[in-house]
């Protein structure tokens, strides 16, 4: 396949994180865009953080499905990431689902990670002062 993959490691369990297919990317930014048009004036820490572990759950949810045992056992696609997305909600702590959507959010060209390079690699050495 062409999607690139990536190792994630969280407390000594790996698991291979994809990036999202232009059909996965499509249905992500529908669901975010949904998910702001339905959104209250409820702005409390406890809703906002129901939101991102919504959100997050099902972008997880999504790249795992690639190589996950699941793929192609159940009625359908969504069925089956509905089911990975439940697995994730239950046994992932959040920090873990915070890293592993950032790295998602990364290899699907969704998020600049270019703050967390080395200069050197990236050719955008600052000048410093003497």
């Amino acid at each position: 396949m062409f999607l690139k993959t990536e190792q994630f490691e969280y407390n000594g369990v790996s698991v291979t994180l994809s990036e999202l297919s232009a059909l996965q990317r499509f249905d992500y930014i529908k669901f975010v865009s949904d998910a702001e048009q339905q959104e209250t004036t409820k702005h409390d820490v406890v809703h906002i953080n129901q939101r991102y572990l919504e959100t997050a759950s099902l972008l997880v949810a999504m790249s795992l499905w690639h190589s996950h045992s699941l793929k192609g056992t159940l009625a359908s696609p969504e069925t089956e990431m509905q089911q990975i997305r439940r697995e994730v909600m239950l046994g992932w702590p959040a920090d873990a689902l915070n890293q592993a959507t950032n790295r998602v959010l990364y290899l699907s060209g969704m998020l600049d990670n270019r703050h967390d390079a080395d200069p050197e690699q990236t050719g955008k050495a600052e000048a410093t002062e003497p």
